[in-house]
């Protein structure tokens, strides 16, 4: 897989000027498996200095007061006490940092390496769809379900109806980051396109719409709840989880169109044309 053919002229346009600087910078970014490291590092050596300098945070917590009342047993209660009131009261409390290049921070690293990585909810969904994936490929159901797409949907709604089905996929969790996307690759290289300009606009669709969606989501009763906190002070009346829903939708529709332009009309055109050798 290569892009042989030359990418749009650069000259024409400021635009152009800024997709080629964005590139090159692109180009730059190390590989992932190498940012992560770097960024493990860095935290490392970010804490210990921290650590160094005594640095912390105080914060404000507040803290339950229970005021145990005593009663009589055979009168009252058959308990010998009960908590008659729960007060709260507003502490300080420091929290420090604590660098991780000293030996409690050694063997904080080592001992809650398992539990970490077990921990990170992320990981199990991507084990789960990695081996659905891999058994689906193997099995040619992913073949097939691409086949059947680009046969029966018109080519010029290809990229639009990746980008929208990696909008719905959002109801999935990070499912469609890890299905959706080389399935849209898949697709354009099957209809002759560049797969990168597939990857592409699957990406979009997952990432750039992920949190609007046809489909009723928890986030449309979080962000209602957000939003009336923020109007309450101005005196408006308070909205319901139906107006952000609406709002959504629309929010949807619009953003894969625009997406789908885009990729279409900024990015493809850039990749050139696809060589199959």
């Amino acid at each position: 897989m290569a892009a042989n053919a030359p990418a749009a002229d650069s000259s024409s346009g400021g635009m152009q000027k800024v997709l080629d600087w964005i590139e090159e910078v692109g180009n730059k970014v190390p590989n992932p498996v190498l940012m992560f490291g770097y960024l493990i590092v860095g935290i490392w050596i970010i804490s210990t200095i921290m650590d160094w300098a005594n640095v912390g945070v105080t914060e404000q917590i507040a803290v339950p007061v229970s005021d145990v009342t005593e009663v009589s047993y055979y009168e009252d209660t058959p308990a010998y006490y009960q908590d008659t009131d729960v007060d709260y009261e507003i502490v300080e409390q420091r929290v420090e940092i604590h660098g991780l290049l000293t030996i409690d921070g050694i063997r904080f690293i080592f001992s809650r390496f398992v539990s970490n990585f077990t921990g990170f909810t992320v990981v199990g969904v991507t084990f789960v769809a990695m081996m659905g994936a891999g058994l689906a490929e193997n099995a040619g159901l992913m073949n097939a379900l691409i086949r059947k797409l680009v046969a029966t949907a018109p080519a010029g709604l290809i990229t639009f109806l990746i980008v929208l089905v990696g909008s719905l996929s959002s109801v999935a969790s990070d499912a469609g980051y890890l299905i959706l996307i080389p399935l849209a690759g898949v697709a354009f290289k099957v209809l002759g396109r560049n797969p990168i300009a597939g990857l592409t606009a699957g990406f979009a669709g997952v990432a750039a719409t992920f949190a609007v969606n046809i489909i009723p989501q928890p986030t449309d009763a979080m962000l209602a709840e957000i939003g009336n906190e923020s109007i309450t002070p101005l005196g408006l009346e308070p909205m319901t989880i139906l107006n952000n829903y609406f709002f959504g939708v629309v929010s949807m529709l619009l953003l894969c169109v625009v997406a789908a332009i885009i990729c279409e009309r900024v990015v493809e055109p850039r990749l050139g044309a696809w060589d199959r050798s």
